[in-house]
């Protein structure tokens, strides 16, 4: 399984992941996330993006929330 990140599209904003997953595929996050957001595919792409989420190795628990 991949952890997967939702990050925003505003390109004004530093690349900080909204939420995350653990998903066998990036489709399977991605329809994880518009259920969540509650958004139709077109608007969802308009305003999110999925990709694999990159953590830190010297501190796997260390995320958004936690700086």
């Amino acid at each position: 399984m991949t952890k997967w990140a939702l990050y925003t599209k505003y390109s004004n904003e530093n690349r900080s992941y909204v939420m995350s997953t653990t998903l066998d595929s990036k489709a399977e996050a991605r329809a994880y996330f518009m259920g969540i957001k509650k958004l139709k595919a077109e608007q969802f792409d308009l305003q999110f993006e999925v990709d694999i989420m990159h953590e830190s190795k010297s501190n796997p628990n260390k995320g958004l929330l936690l700086g």
